[in-house]
């Protein structure tokens, strides 16, 4: 059953949206989305009704992202430029209004105006919203997050200029509208109790003397203009009415007398429906404009001093310092990939990926969003923290593998459920969950962080004991009686929490693969040990696929594929994506280490699934009914290491398409993933599925990570690390992105040897030439470059001719310059 305010909210959305024409109301992107193509099913399972899940905003969860790096809040933004400073608590958005003719002018409805938006830079997490009406008039937007005062605590600036583009004289009302729904929602409330706070607006109170509203208990904009008109409103006579919530509001008031109601506060004890509007006159002409600045807390403040401290440094200076901060975190640290023309726009996400899991970082815990997945996983963070370490943010991923992690290590004597407590890496999501797979992973971060910072760091050593040793020992002691993980949710796009699955196997291997090879570098006693845990799981691994794929052959499918675990033969669905593992992240196809069959079945099983699930993206229709974009960056990153890299382009480009998405001319995203990908805003509403999706959070840590290491090992990845260490040097690039006269270049990338490594590729389509310069490389290390510019003629290293042998150009290490004429 609804609850009052989610009922509430439902009927004054729609009848909002339905009035429009008379008296606008501002119905934000989503809402508009799910009136656009309602339906009264919704998820009950989540949910307890329909207009708890509306208010949820449980279908279209698309947004913007600004924030500090490293700190705890991120803020969202939406499609209109609305600021949702702290998630789950107001919301404040910009409109014009013409007090001549009543006109409002509302961004959310441009009714023949215009709204676009993009980031100011794609290395500036800068979101600028342009506005210009009907009648010419024009707002622009510029939204960031800052630090601010001595104890560097975090607030958003917006900074509206108003113009008239055409010179055209105009005057009229900037408003700025505090409201309780924003990009996010209105209230989250599921049967999960993922209730962060109450957002409900119960109280609103306008400070004038101090410039500043009240939202609640907390501290709402503060403005360094004060307004010259203000009105708060909300629901004296606790009516049971929506219509009241229309007809005693900001926006009737100007549409119908010109003028807010002056008052200073508010309150809505029914809904917390709560709203205010606070004003400003303009007039522009010519090249003038008028300038507004607003500032909205994240942190906690209090008192006057906070005030002070808030308000004290200069919007300008804040500008300014926020540019000089990205520009030189990530135009002048780190991987610095240059990209020829017809592809630099992949460096521009390469960069927005990045300050993306900086944003997301909160004091070294690197979350996989800024709303219900505000909270640290070990899966999540294993795969972004070696993200990070590999495009050069080493600091982040040490201090989440180095502090945070040891802190997830459990050494209690109790069971969580089958399994033992102590030596788990886990909290409360990967225990009430049974995430078996989290053992794994830490370990491989662990061992795969210890090879890239290099030996002098000595980071494994220092965390040997206990946190990679026992965490192992864990792997070998708590098994099914098939010498399995046990059955769990380790993660929910594979299937159901009552069965077993290989991706747990698959990870637990690559963690006792990498747990193995640290004890050999440190010269640790348990070297035979940790061999002998990782071949028991692997024989058991191995033993149990073979037989599925037995008893699939035996039941008539003609198709190979290995299914999501052993209890699941014969399921030919999208849960078969954690196959996708074995090649990326884990490199278990490196030396076959599950032996050929089960090799050759992994790379059939990649066929399967785009055969079966691959419409552009991968449709992952059994566990969320939509794209899963992280997993289409997971499947192209393994047809990458197969050797496919035409399809792992054509993933690329969907999933690089999928992060603009645009929804009846509006865009939805800027370069930003969501955990899934709804079909109706990726098809712009030619594909509604008959019953409800699920969405995550916006941007995804996970899908921005995955993001960088495929643009990387698109550049170059390292290869037998242990046996025979080579580099293949762009593995991926694709000859339609080299045109002649420009160059992919690396420079000062982190690898996996511990030293950095450079090149620089010149195409000379004329010659049918490629020419690579070594501009540094890892000592003793050798070069594999395949060549998909055609069929290899001839090769030289350094003047010296090479053997040529197929597609792949052997180079020795030490070479400088290397040379391959194709036909």
């Amino acid at each position: 059953m609804a609850q009052t305010h989610e009922w509430m909210f439902y009927e004054v959305m729609w009848r909002g949206w339905a009035g429009k024409r008379q008296v606008p109301y501002p119905v934000p992107w989503w809402a508009q989305q799910a009136f656009r193509h309602w339906s009264d099913d919704f998820d009950a399972g989540t949910y307890e009704s329909k207009e708890s899940a509306f208010a949820s905003n449980a279908l279209y969860r698309y947004w913007h992202m600004v924030g500090v790096k490293d700190h705890r809040q991120e803020s969202l933004i939406g499609q209109a430029g609305e600021i949702e400073p702290v998630y789950d608590k107001y919301c404040l958005s910009f409109f014009l209004h013409d007090p001549a003719t009543g006109k409002l002018r509302l961004p959310q409805l441009p009714d023949g105006g215009s709204v676009e938006q993009r980031m100011e830079a794609p290395h500036l997490p800068v979101v600028l919203t342009t506005f210009r009406t009907p009648e010419g008039v024009e707002f622009v937007q510029r939204t960031f997050a800052a630090p601010v005062g001595a104890r560097q605590r975090d607030l958003v600036l917006s900074r509206v200029t108003v113009s008239s583009p055409t010179g055209q004289p105009h005057e009229g009302l900037l408003c700025a509208a505090v409201m309780p729904a924003g990009p996010s929602g209105f209230q989250r409330h599921d049967r999960n109790g993922r209730q962060v706070t109450d957002r409900r607006l119960t109280y609103l109170r306008h400070l004038p003397d101090e410039q500043r509203v009240e939202t609640n208990s907390g501290w709402g904009p503060v403005f360094d203009t004060p307004p010259e008109q203000y009105g708060v409103y909300g629901n004296p006579d606790s009516s049971f009415d929506p219509d009241t919530y229309l007809t005693h509001s900001p926006f009737h008031d100007l549409v119908t007398g010109g003028k807010l109601n002056g008052a200073l506060d508010a309150q809505d004890q029914v809904a917390g429906l709560c709203s205010a509007v606070f004003a400003w006159p303009f007039r522009v002409a010519a090249d003038e404009i008028f300038e507004l600045d607003v500032r909205l807390p994240v942190d906690l403040y209090a008192g006057a001093d906070d005030l002070a401290e808030l308000k004290g440094t200069p919007a300008t200076e804040l500008e300014s310092a926020n540019r000089d901060f990205w520009a030189a975190k990530l135009l002048g640290q780190g991987l610095q990939p240059q990209l020829p023309s017809p592809v630099g726009h992949l460096t521009d996400l390469f960069r927005q990926s990045r300050s993306q899991l900086l944003i997301l970082s909160d004091h070294g815990e690197i979350h996989p969003g800024p709303t219900v997945y505000d909270s640290f996983w070990i899966r999540d963070s294993s795969v972004e923290a070696t993200a990070c370490s590999l495009v050069g943010d080493s600091a982040l991923a040490e201090h989440q593998l180095g502090t945070h992690y040891p802190l997830r290590f459990n050494r209690g004597t109790g069971r969580i459920g089958p399994c033992a407590e102590y030596g788990f890496y886990g909290g409360p999501h990967e225990k009430d969950d049974r995430e078996w797979d989290s053992n794994g992973q830490a370990l491989w971060a662990i061992g795969r962080f210890d090879r890239t910072i290099g030996r002098q760091a000595a980071f494994g050593a220092k965390l040997y004991v206990p946190y990679v040793r026992d965490a192992a020992r864990w792997l070998r002691d708590n098994r099914d009686g098939y010498g399995l993980l046990h059955s769990g949710w380790s993660a929910e796009h594979l299937g159901e929490r009552d069965k077993p699955h290989y991706w747990d196997d698959l990870w637990g291997l690559a963690g006792l693969y990498e747990a193995a090879r640290l004890a050999e570098r440190i010269d640790a006693p348990e070297v035979p040990e940790l061999w002998a845990v990782f071949d028991n799981l692997k024989r058991a691994t191995g033993d149990s696929v073979r037989w599925v794929l037995a008893e699939q052959r035996a039941r008539g499918a003609w198709e190979t594929y290995i299914p999501t675990g052993p209890a699941d033969v014969g399921r030919l669905d999208s849960t078969m994506i954690g196959t996708a593992a074995y090649f990326h992240p884990l490199r278990l196809h490196m030396g076959s280490k599950l032996g050929d069959e089960v090799d050759r079945a992994a790379r059939h099983t990649l066929d399967t699934m785009y055969a079966h699930f691959v419409t552009g993206g991968y449709r992952h229709e059994a566990a969320w009914n939509a794209y899963g974009p992280y997993l289409t960056l997971q499947l192209a990153h393994a047809y990458l290491l197969a050797g496919h890299p035409a399809r792992m382009d054509a993933l690329l480009g969907w999933t690089v398409g999928a992060g603009f998405p645009r929804t009846a001319g509006r865009v939805a995203a800027l370069g930003a993933w969501n955990e899934q990908h709804a079909f109706p805003v990726a098809s712009d509403f030619t594909e509604v599925p008959y019953r409800p999706w699920y969405m995550g959070d916006i941007p995804h840590g996970w899908a921005a990570a995955e993001y960088l290491l495929l643009i990387r090992d698109i550049l170059f990845f390292e290869a037998d690390e242990d046996r025979d260490p080579h580099l293949c040097i762009a593995p991926g690039v694709r000859p339609h992105w080299v045109p002649e006269g420009e160059e992919v270049v690396v420079e000062a990338a982190p690898t996996l040897f511990g030293e950095p490594f450079g090149y620089r590729l010149a195409h000379d389509p004329g010659g049918r030439t490629v020419t690579v310069d070594i501009t540094e490389a890892p000592d003793g290390v050798r070069f594999v470059c395949p060549c998909h510019f055609g069929r290899v003629r001839a090769a030289s290293a350094d003047g010296r001719d090479l053997e040529v042998t197929g597609q792949d150009v052997r180079v020795p290490a030490g070479t400088e310059r290397f040379t391959v004429t194709y036909e």
